[in-house]
């Protein structure tokens, strides 16, 4: 009888698999694979923690309705490294397709590069790649699935590391024990948490109106994941107040009308016009700035397609550090207002003007060639200028001075161009409303003010939306190549993507991360780009003008209705009964009554509403986590808030998680790394930026080199 004690087998728990808890597996799986080649016994148990199905998750369901798209294309993601990516050796070969590899092999037929496809169809690649990593590890490898949360992860007893581990990581570091809300344990050696997007605590505001309406026979839906709100409780032909109109609206409005079997029409010029059903609310539509997100100029006539930046490059961006590249130690410390924004902006006036001198040559007074030289110009002299200190030096003295450093970058951040700049502009492109004006394309309703809501009514914010609506669309039919305004899409595009990369380098100060690219810069390019399809809008602008949409107007207000009272009592008569008599369709529930009223500053008049939809995108705060493991693990201390230094000493906490650098180890609270225990996606937003976009194919996305490092260091502490 052999009483050699048995060597427990090392387990992974990764908690959270959708897309990014998915790379993280596949890599597991990939390094593992050949770490324990010629294993004949189980060498490795990888845990998948999540209520739902894995790859997809929550967010990409594939039982969600067909109807609601993606707001990228069919060939911008993938969950398997490809070879662009450096981590890959010469001998590595692709585990599974991107999402176009498997689309076309699937048999399917739409334009790669120009098709919106449906959620559902994203979340069957993601169901399909896990049983393909599944399917290809080897027998060594055991992956258990529990479809279940993890309430609670425990730190254990310490234990030594291997000889094998790295010195600085050979200290006693505990286990983890992880605790499922279906009664499960489980002892493991690493943890992930890969989340995603959390419950979040209700501002005070919100959630004043959502004990009111509970109190008082109203409807208010937080904030959330739009195909996981109840809009079925939301009666045909009820007045609905939306607050926010991006992409969460945009797919409310989709469940409102496809999915209660309205029509839209085809019409000349890319139009539609809708049949209602009859069984559609009546929608209200307002935010802090009154517009949509304007729509992607990405239709089968002109497919997304890179554009080459100009000026905005990491050669230039290393020049303005003094360094011959990027690539080594030391770091750019780049400010993003002082140096790099006058690249991308530079790089914005190029591709304006010059499709502008294509579509509508007669805008100039003179060569639009003066334009592009001016440009060139401007950009030189900026490149002769070094470090954001020697540029600012009053920087380094007192708080004062910071203070009027900072309002100086707020005042010019995005859109006040310089007054030399101004001159040749003025010259050469004599009609204002030809000249590229970012400030009005940021807030177009901006001193605008409305004696109307009312279609047909002079001076009539409806009016001034349908004419919005008609332009956007147009203009995103038109193209790039066709469109002045659309072809900065493509710039703002490709600069983000830069951005993205420069931020995790390190090369980008933290500061200005967060009070320039965060503070302003990521609103401005979110209103531009990541809009939803122009089929989108055609539909919102054939709604408005079908009577179902309505406009509120900027920096909406939303208010307890004084009225109410009596509604809500002639409510309680209508539903008055008993249960029995409701049930058996003898009674019905009356309409609710109109609770609350909306109103903006730059309209006249209010609307009355009642029930309330903040369809505005949750801040992913961790400081406002309600789910229980991230809550419980903030409160204990095992988990905290990145915190930041200002430039005048202050210290500021940030939404993301504490951790280190890449492979992204938490931090506790008394500022102790816990080697066992990686951060990844929306939580790792101290660290990164524009971390909600999938990993692109053939970029050596970060996304996938986050993944990589993570299951390489995890292998390293077994």
């Amino acid at each position: 009888m052999n009483d050699t004690p048995q060597t427990p087998i090392p387990a992974v728990a990764i908690i959270g698999v959708g897309p990014r808890g998915l790379t993280v597996l596949e890599r597991l799986v990939a390094l593992a694979a050949k770490r324990f080649a010629g294993s004949s016994e189980t060498a490795l148990t990888i845990h998948l923690i999540d209520p739902y199905p894995p790859g997809a998750g929550i967010v990409w369901r594939t039982d969600q309705p067909e109807s609601l798209l993606m707001n990228t294309t069919i060939a911008e993601q993938t969950v398997f490294p490809d070879s662009s990516c450096t981590f890959l050796g010469p001998d590595d070969v692709p585990t599974g397709p991107s999402m176009a590899e498997w689309y076309v092999a699937d048999g399917g037929t739409e334009p790669l590069h120009s098709t919106f496809p449906s959620r559902s169809l994203y979340g069957r690649y993601l169901r399909d790649a896990y049983r393909r990593i599944r399917a290809h590890a080897p027998d060594f490898i055991e992956i258990v699935e529990h479809p279940t949360k993890a309430e609670s992860v425990i730190d254990l007893p310490t234990m030594d590391l291997p000889q094998s581990a790295p010195e600085e990581l050979r200290a006693a570091v505990p286990e983890q024990l992880v605790r499922c809300q279906n009664g499960t344990t489980i002892v493991a050696s690493a943890v992930v948490l890969a989340v995603g997007h959390i419950p979040s605590a209700q501002p005070e505001e919100r959630a004043r109106l959502a004990a009111f309406a509970e109190q008082n026979g109203g409807l208010y839906l937080p904030q959330g994941l739009p195909a996981e709100t109840p809009v079925a409780e939301v009666a045909p032909g009820e007045r609905v107040i939306v607050r926010g109109m991006g992409l969460n609206y945009f797919d409310l409005q989709t469940l409102f009308t496809h999915e209660r079997d309205g029509r839209y029409l085809p019409q000349p010029g890319g139009h539609l016009k809708y049949v209602p059903s009859g069984d559609e609310p009546r929608l209200a539509l307002g935010s802090r700035r009154g517009i949509p997100y304007r729509s992607k100029p990405i239709c089968q006539e002109h497919p997304r397609r890179d554009w080459p930046l100009r000026y905005f490059t990491k050669d230039n961006v290393a020049l303005l550090a003094g360094l011959d590249n990027l690539d080594g130690e030391r770091k750019a410390g780049a400010r993003f207002n002082d140096q790099l924004w006058p690249l991308i902006l530079a790089d914005l006036r190029l591709a304006y003007y010059h499709t502008l001198s294509q579509v509508r040559p007669e805008a100039f007074a003179d060569d639009p060639g003066q334009l592009r030289e001016a440009i060139g110009e401007a950009v030189s002299r900026h490149l002769t200028r070094r470090t954001w200190q020697e540029t600012h030096p009053q920087a380094a003295g007192d708080a004062g001075a910071a203070e009027t450093t900072e309002e100086t970058a707020r005042q010019g951040r995005v859109t006040r161009e310089a007054f030399a700049w101004s001159e040749i502009e003025e010259a050469l492109v004599p009609d204002p409303a030809d000249r590229m004006s970012l400030h009005t394309l940021l807030n177009p309703l901006e001193g605008e003010l409305f004696t109307s809501r009312e279609p047909g009514e002079p001076g009539s914010l409806h009016e001034w939306m349908l004419d919005f609506l008609r332009t956007d669309l147009h203009s995103s039919l038109a193209g790039p190549t066709g469109s002045p305004e659309k072809a900065l899409f493509t710039v703002l595009w490709q600069s983000r993507l830069l951005l993205k990369d420069l931020i995790v380098a390190g090369h980008i100060d933290r500061v200005s991360i967060d009070m320039e690219i965060l503070g302003w810069f990521e609103g401005f390019v979110s209103g531009i780009c990541d809009g939803p399809p122009p089929q989108r809008i055609a539909e919102l602008l054939a709604l408005a003008e079908a009577g179902i949409v309505s406009f509120i107007g900027p920096d909406m207000r939303i208010e307890e209705n004084p009225d109410a009272l009596e509604a809500r009592e002639a409510n309680a008569a209508a539903v008055s009964g008993t249960a029995a008599d409701v049930a058996s369709g003898a009674k019905t529930p009356g309409p609710r009554p109109e609770l609350f009223t909306v109103t903006s500053a730059q309209a006249a008049g209010e609307i009355t509403g009642s029930v309330v939809i903040d369809a505005a995108s949750p801040t992913n705060s961790v400081s406002r986590a309600a789910d229980v493991l991230l809550y419980g693990m903030l409160e204990r201390g095992q988990l905290t808030a990145a915190r930041l230094t200002l430039d005048d000493g202050r210290e500021k906490f940030l939404n993301g998680l504490a951790l280190t650098p890449r492979p992204y180890r938490t931090i506790d609270v008394e500022g102790n790394v816990n080697p066992r225990r990686f951060a990844l996606s929306i939580q790792l937003s101290s660290k990164q930026w524009g971390l909600a976009i999938a990993a692109n194919p053939g970029t050596d996305a970060a996304t996938l080199n986050d993944s990589h490092a993570v299951a390489e260091a995890i292998l390293d502490l077994l």
